[in-house]
């Protein structure tokens, strides 16, 4: 079976460490006056009428950013992303990427952080595509919202599915990376399957798969 060989790389606690991105950038927002009391209790608001737990239904919920300029954002998350979030980026890591690079693999970054932080470490590590959690925009304002579905879970595995066929890439010929268990499906697409830094649900399957087992 021809096509293109793709490297996936998961993001958060992958080949940032030892947390994601936007635990990173929403301390920075505050310390920068974009985040105030008021924004902050609307994200609480929401979090607890909705009946959410857990960081992946936390992550979905965007409501402390309702009104907030998204130039701004952009502006503050390459800033933050040069003081804060580099320095967070596995060495081990940037090598692995680096490796698939040099051998003409297509090199995607998949993850559920903000698009203006996926687009930072894109430029970064050099990578083909970034497919991040994208803010929706309403009459020039975040709206609060997210557009389109968030790269977590079997979303990351249903975009991986799609970007074979709009990309030509083999699946069975391509590697990916992740952390969490909610990365079963994403490596489970690929031939070439890598648990890094994985918590103890994605150890046991991976053992249980005999998926190698990386440290970043």
């Amino acid at each position: 079976m021809s096509g293109q060989t793709a490297a996936i790389f998961d993001v958060d606690r992958t080949l940032v460490v030892p947390s994601s991105m936007e635990k990173v950038f929403v301390p920075f927002l505050i310390r920068h006056g974009y985040l105030r009391a008021q924004d902050l209790a609307r994200y609480v608001l929401l979090y607890l009428s909705r009946g959410l737990g857990g960081d992946a239904s936390a992550a979905q919920n965007k409501a402390h950013l309702q009104g907030k300029d998204p130039d701004e954002l952009e502006r503050l998350a390459a800033e933050c992303f040069k003081s804060k979030i580099l320095p967070r980026i596995s060495p081990e890591g940037r090598r692995c990427l680096e490796d698939h690079r040099k051998k003409g693999h297509l090199v995607v970054l998949l993850t559920g952080s903000l698009e203006p932080l996926a687009a930072q470490i894109q430029q970064e590590m050099g990578a083909d595509l970034a497919l991040a959690a994208r803010l929706e925009v309403k009459d020039g304002a975040l709206s609060g919202e997210l557009e389109g579905r968030r790269p977590y879970g079997s979303e990351k595995a249903r975009l991986v599915h799609e970007l074979a066929r709009t990309r030509g890439i083999n699946l069975a010929e391509s590697y990916a990376y992740g952390d969490h268990h909610s990365d079963y499906e994403l490596l489970d697409a690929v031939g070439h399957p890598y648990a890094v830094n994985p918590d103890f649900q994605l150890r046991r399957w991976a053992t249980e798969r005999g998926w190698p087992i990386l440290n970043f």
